[in-house]
């Protein structure tokens, strides 16, 4: 069957009915989409920010589970800091892992030459992907140097999985 095409505006006050529709890319966006009939979730990508934080006390040493992947996705980010800073020689270093092995190129490193509640952003190594199953965890090392470590270190990923 040959294409017909109208030039022009066309208003239908009835309803129309197609066996088949084809929007035109970016047609369709948030205002179409009816809050009295949403699209379902598992048709959606989620965008997920697991966060650690430590007490507001002297860092620690520790590893922590932050994310579990639900679906097929991509790690968009990593950062962290502290609600006080180092001191001389101390630091606080934080690697954000995936099944055990690093996704930075780099672990973030938190000195004296840090401000308090300032965020440093990690360098993701490439990018990288998870699927469901993966398992994030954040790797916190302090270590006092012969100064004074940090207070209420912190970090948080930025992970997009797709439907579950």
């Amino acid at each position: 069957m040959s294409l017909s095409t109208i030039e022009g505006d066309l208003r239908v006050r009835g309803t129309l009915q197609a066996d088949y529709f084809t929007p035109p890319a970016a047609s369709v966006g948030d205002d179409q989409v009816s809050s009295a009939s949403p699209i379902s979730a598992d048709k959606l990508k989620h965008q997920y920010l697991p966060t650690y934080s430590q007490p507001n006390t002297t860092a620690t040493t520790e590893t922590r589970v932050i994310h579990v992947a639900r679906a097929a996705g991509t790690i968009e980010g990593f950062r962290a800091g502290s609600i006080a800073p180092c001191s001389g020689a101390a630091t606080i270093t934080f690697d954000l892992r995936k099944n055990g092995t690093t996704v930075l190129s780099s672990v973030i490193t938190l000195d004296n030459a840090n401000t308090a509640r300032v965020i440093e952003a990690g360098t993701l190594s490439g990018s990288p992907t998870v699927v469901a199953g993966d398992v994030l965890e954040v790797v916190i090392t302090a270590t006092a140097g012969g100064g004074t470590l940090g207070t209420g270190a912190f970090c948080q990923a930025i992970v997009r999985e797709g439907a579950s």
